[in-house]
């Protein structure tokens, strides 16, 4: 019989110090939100350019009811939404696979690569320390007029 194991770093979760790190896109993990009203994008996320953290992944739903957070996440790797043609905007890129079924999306575009500053801060959920996104530090320079959330780890 086949065992599935894990180690104690995995049973405690991500966590690392507050502040600033840099991490990059290796693509996501798409599924419907508890309620399946909206879609949770579940970037996949590295940290990069750290002494002791390389390659350690940080999670985040970046759920697309909370468009404000995914425009501050698409200017932290220094792009900007894709005008629709409706006043808004898409996330550059598109994701294939069948419109009704997110787990089977795969994501093409120019943020798969793509490195973004973010500032990292530990919460505590259901009695566990977890490291959350508190902020996306925009990379459109002086040029951004947006106002961009801050405090996001609650």
């Amino acid at each position: 019989m086949a065992k599935v194991s894990f180690s104690k770093e995995q049973l405690e979760g991500n966590v690392y110090p507050d502040g600033l790190y840099k991490v990059r896109l290796e693509g996501f993990e798409p599924a419907f939100s508890k309620k399946r009203d909206s879609i949770n994008l579940n970037p996949k996320l590295m940290i990069v350019d750290h002494a002791t953290l390389n390659n350690k992944r940080v999670f985040d739903n970046l759920n697309s009811g909370a468009s404000w957070i995914i425009e501050a996440f698409v200017h932290a790797f220094g792009l900007q939404l894709v005008p629709n043609g409706q006043g808004g905007g898409d996330l550059p890129g598109e994701f294939l696979g069948p419109d009704d079924d997110p787990d089977k999306w795969e994501y093409q575009g120019p943020l798969t690569g793509a490195v973004a500053q973010v500032i990292l801060k530990k919460t505590e959920y259901n009695g566990k320390e977890n490291t959350k996104v508190d902020q996306w530090l925009c990379n459109l320079g002086t040029n951004c007029k947006t106002k961009h959330p801050t405090s996001l780890a609650k």
